[in-house]
């Protein structure tokens, strides 16, 4: 069975007062996106892809994470927008191929994602907050056993790796 590593990664702060999908990243936002994202790339972790979220934030995200690591541009899969529910995004990633994928989106949308993959769906809830991270490994999707949680980190905690 395949094996594979998902990595969850929130946007970073962004504005208010537009519509939703259109709130762009403040400049703490991207600041804190990038060093995080320095974090992030000290770990190591071979990524095949970036896929993101379409809404203006995510991409802003995704993009800066693209720049950081090196990797070609951000993909966008709209399952990842926070107007999806996790079994949307789950059944999308289903046919996406890769080793290692990094997933820029939104809460609650990531957070229920991995609590479906870890089997605990309604039983708990893991909060990515912004600019941070959640990292599972999963045998095949859909899932035949629950996936195998790596790690969780906050904005912080990745931006503390980046020094």
């Amino acid at each position: 069975m395949k094996r594979f590593e998902l990595v969850f990664f929130r946007h970073g702060i962004a504005d208010a007062g537009t519509p939703d999908r259109d709130r762009a990243l403040t400049e703490d936002g991207v600041r804190k996106t990038w060093a995080a994202g320095e974090g992030l790339k000290k770990m190591a972790i071979p990524f095949d892809r970036i896929l993101t979220s379409p809404w203006t934030r995510a991409v802003q995200t995704a993009t800066i994470l693209s720049e950081v690591m090196g990797m070609a541009a951000p993909e966008v899969l709209p399952e990842l927008a926070g107007d999806h529910t996790a079994k949307d995004l789950l059944g999308a990633l289903a046919g996406i191929q890769g080793k290692s994928l990094l997933l820029v989106g939104h809460q609650p949308l990531l957070g229920e994602a991995v609590a479906e993959l870890l089997g605990a769906a309604g039983n708990c809830e893991i909060d990515i907050r912004k600019s941070g991270a959640c990292s599972v490994e999963v045998e095949g999707l859909p899932r035949k056993k629950p996936a195998v949680l790596n790690w969780l980190m906050t904005s912080r905690q990745l931006r503390a790796l980046s020094k």
